[in-house]
Formats: C-alpha cells, structure tokens, sequence
C-alpha cells in the first residue's frame, strides 16, 4: 500500500516537473531576439550581413561553413561579391583622386570606405586630406 502511494506521488511530481520545464521552455523561447529568428528561419540577406559582422571573429569561419551547407555556398559567393564591389568602388575612387587630389567627396567617401572595411590608418589619412581641403569636415565617429 505504501509503494503505491509513492508511486502517485513519483508520477504527480513528474507530471509537475514536465509541466514546469515547458513553461520555463515557453517563456524562455520568448526572449530570444528577433535577429535570431531572423538567422534560423533562412533570412539570406541578413545572413550575410550578420557575417560581414563577425568577419575579424575566430569563430567567422565555422559559421560561413555551416551557412554554406544551408545555402549551398551562395553566401560566401555573395559576400565575395560585396567585397569586390566595395574594392572596385575603392579603387574607381583613388584613380579620381589622381585627376583631381582635391575632391573633398571623394576623399571623404573613401575615408568612409576604408572605415567599414577596418583600415583605420588609411581612412584616418583620407580624414586628414579631406579636412585640408574643408576643415568642416566632421568624420563619422564625429571626433
């Protein structure tokens, strides 16, 4: 008689544990951010900007790669492709600084450019030539 009242017992205390763990499990699927689900449910273009991100992140590498197995590579492809037409970008607007060294916009954007892309001593020095030509010139991390 008393090892049936313990296994009521055992069984109502389950029942209370499961039932607490998937509300636990409920309100904390609740608090998981939106760019999370953005990221699991296959949201391509915010993929690649989420992994433009993490690029200078050891962990860059293991994401790609699983990401490449959900997209069959065409991430990597289209982040390949955003960096070569950033690059393209960069050099069409070095080339017009040789025919005008004093194209405040252009100094400006590739000082922007060389910002994004993490080359701080570059985009300082474009910073630099820009503000010879327009000491107005606020940079973007408005020093």
């Amino acid at each position: 008689m008393k090892h049936k009242i313990i296994k009521q017992y055992l069984k109502i205390y389950l029942c209370v544990l499961v039932f607490l763990i998937l509300i636990l499990n409920i309100i904390s699927s609740q608090s998981i951010s939106f760019i999370y689900f953005k990221f699991v449910n296959n949201d391509k273009p915010l993929t690649i900007a989420f992994l433009q991100k993490i690029k200078t992140l050891p962990e860059y590498e293991k994401i790609l790669e699983m990401n490449n197995n959900i997209y069959r590579s065409t991430v990597k492809a289209e982040i390949i492709r955003q960096e070569n037409t950033k690059k393209d970008l960069i050099n069409n607007l070095e080339q017009q600084l040789t025919i005008n060294p004093k194209a405040r916009d252009v100094l400006y954007s590739l000082y922007q450019l060389n910002l994004a892309e993490g080359n701080t001593t570059k985009a300082n020095n474009y910073l630099r030539q820009a503000r010879k030509v327009d000491p107005n010139i606020i940079n973007s991390n408005n020093q």
